[in-house]
């Protein structure tokens, strides 16, 4: 068993080097083993402004609890805004160890993410500014190379514990090297908080904003922001009080009444440039969020 965490140690450390990923290796009771790289500025401020009320155990436990539930890897957001990812190490049916990669930032720092701590925590104003510059020196990963760099980890973990034969861990051929036979990799985006969603549904709601005359879905949107497209659509109706389709139909109604009134343009070519399938829908839509035919609407304007 040492000899095996010796190595982990030692594969970590090129892993950490070569990513710039900050990691943690911890015993199955959460004992830290060893840590490769400092805390965040950012971090460290938070806890000791939140003091009592600190949160980034918990989270990092519910994380790894989840984790080993499922044998499998796991992504999550803290409140504080920031990404982790969790790997559990097993024999046989035992967990022997985990590695907590994080934190990384998804985008670039938002200030909305830092009034979200301080409305979420009730931390002075006064820690607006150091917060945010703190936040700017967090590592920024695209939600896609997050996954990539998860499952990155998983194979190190699963390519060392098979070499050094340490069993339960899952092989790379047949399932995953966390015994997962469909291959995925699960998120879990922390606590059901307006802090932790804000800044993802800001991301969310920009994108669609921006590609809604697209053959726009709940997938592609949800793949941008790092998601499950179910939770996505969970948390859009609950913080959003709105449903996904109802929110993409209304921004193109919006922009359809912009063209009824400024444009000359057929029915046809305002549904088709506002992203509508076709006339008939496009016409049954706008009736149905405003109480009146595009027709109709055309002519009060």
């Amino acid at each position: 068993m040492n000899e095996f965490l010796e190595q982990l140690k030692e594969q970590l450390f090129y892993y950490h080097n070569a990513t710039d990923i900050p990691l943690e290796l911890r015993s199955a009771d959460g004992e830290l083993i060893m840590s490769f790289s400092e805390e965040f500025r950012y971090c460290t401020m938070v806890r000791e402004a939140c003091a009592e009320r600190a949160f980034c155990s918990r989270m990092h436990e519910e994380g790894r609890g989840l984790a080993e539930e499922l044998r499998d890897g796991y992504i999550f957001s803290c409140p504080a805004g920031l990404v982790h990812f969790v790997v559990p190490v097993f024999r046989k049916e035992e967990l022997i160890c985990y590695i907590l990669a994080g934190p990384v930032a998804m985008d670039y720092p938002d200030i909305s993410v830092v009034d979200g701590v301080i409305r979420g925590y009730s931390l002075s104003l006064n820690l607006r500014r150091k917060l945010y510059t703190a936040l700017s020196a967090i590592p920024i990963v695209e939600p896609v190379r997050i996954q990539h760099l998860n499952k990155l980890l998983f194979f190190l973990a699963g390519n060392l514990a098979d070499s050094s034969k340490v069993s339960g861990i899952g092989q790379l051929s047949g399932n995953n090297v966390l015994g997962n036979k469909k291959g995925t990799v699960h998120s879990f985006f922390g606590e059901p908080s307006l802090t932790i969603e804000i800044p993802i549904l800001q991301k969310a709601v920009a994108f669609i904003d921006e590609h809604f005359r697209e053959n726009l879905r709940l997938e592609t949107v949800a793949a941008y922001v790092g998601l499950n497209p179910s939770y996505l659509s969970t948390i859009f109706n609950r913080e959003l009080k709105i449903s996904f389709s109802n929110y993409l139909t209304q921004k193109r109604i919006e922009e359809a009444s912009i063209l009824l009134i400024q444009t000359n343009n057929s029915l046809s070519e305002i549904a088709a440039s506002v992203g509508f399938e076709n006339q008939s829908y496009f016409s049954q839509s706008f009736r149905k969020h405003t109480g009146m035919t595009p027709k109709q609407y055309r002519k009060m304007g």
